[in-house]
């Protein structure tokens, strides 16, 4: 009888997570690499899928386990840590890249598809398109981290095929159906206090810092034509906020038909991921409340835009 239930529950969840058009069986037949009938028998409850079956279904799906047993705990939720590792950092750092462009890829023909962050730093999803930019963000974390050699800019060596991973990144995300962006109206201001610092204690010379400059400046321009637009260069929705409180931490979340991913940026260049739907759904309503205290400049608010970007540039130019 509990064998039943336990199998009742993986289908059912499985059936939850899977868009409407998929073919239940042809998609555990996918995951699984077993043959048709076996796949039947297991949904007809001749045959109950194994732990090991159970386990790598909730790792492709992103089913967590608790859910597939019927088991609800309120008041936990099961987070991936992306944390990039002190031995290696850069191979780790791609291999997060890498992970989360499969799963742009995995949506980019769904309709349905929906990003919301709130950021009080330049959003990534913007800067990787910029080499010496994603360069910065990588050091100012590896010369935080007393594991990592790497004590000035010039040392950073990153692999053509990061910055290749990296601009895929950007170009992934501009393909998503929908985006609302909330800015804390102190981005730019943090980036260059940080970028000065380092100049001041000789970790970044002059050169570099005129072209992490250069790119800032090219960066500010393609920001305030897409706030212009209100769509992305793939055709798509793009809301941009500017928000009248400043915020304590970076918070993101991607909604699919069959995904509600949330994640929260620490450590600098680190995130932590969970598909708990609790989580998801007080993320989300956190992110949108946060309209409340904003001001919509993509397509409309033309003066607060045109007010907003030449401040920004004033503070660029300050470096």
């Amino acid at each position: 009888m509990i064998t039943n239930e336990l199998n009742t529950g993986l289908v059912n969840a499985v059936r939850e997570k899977l868009p409407s058009k998929d073919n239940l069986a042809n998609a555990l037949m996918d995951i699984l690499y077993i043959g048709k009938e076996a796949i039947y028998r297991r949904l007809r409850g001749e045959v109950p899928f194994t732990l090991t079956e159970a386990a790598i279904i909730s790792r492709k799906l992103g089913i967590s386990l608790d859910k597939m047993i019927g088991v609800s705990f309120q008041d936990n939720a099961v987070f991936d840590m992306n944390i990039v590792g002190s031995n290696k950092p850069l191979e780790t750092y791609y291999s997060i890249l890498e992970k989360q462009v499969e799963l742009f890829h995995a949506v980019e023909e769904d309709e349905n598809s929906e990003i919301g962050t709130s950021s009080n730093i330049i959003p990534q999803t913007l800067s990787l398109n910029y080499d010496m930019l994603s360069k910065f963000r990588l050091f100012k974390w590896m010369y935080q981290n007393e594991n990592i050699r790497c004590k000035h800019f010039d040392e950073l060596n990153i692999p053509q095929n990061m910055v290749d991973k990296q601009k895929e990144y950007a170009r992934m995300v501009s393909r998503i159906h929908s985006v609302d962006y909330i800015w804390d109206n102190m981005i730019f201001s943090h980036l260059v206090t940080d970028i000065q610092y380092f100049c001041s204690i000789h970790l970044i010379t002059d050169e570099d810092k005129n072209l992490l400059k250069e790119e800032l400046f090219v960066l500010i321009d393609e920001m305030e034509a897409l706030a212009a637009r209100g769509k992305s260069k793939a055709g798509n929705d793009v809301r941009i906020y500017i928000s009248n409180i400043n915020f304590e931490a970076t918070y993101s979340y991607l909604e699919t038909s069959s995904t509600q991913l949330s994640l929260i940026r620490i450590y600098s260049i680190n995130s932590i991921t969970t598909q708990d739907p609790e989580m998801f759904r007080g993320l989300k309503e956190w992110i949108q409340s946060l309209k409340k205290f904003s001001t919509l400049i993509s397509e409309s608010g033309e003066m607060q835009r045109i007010q907003f970007f030449k401040q920004q540039r004033e503070i660029i130019s300050t470096l």
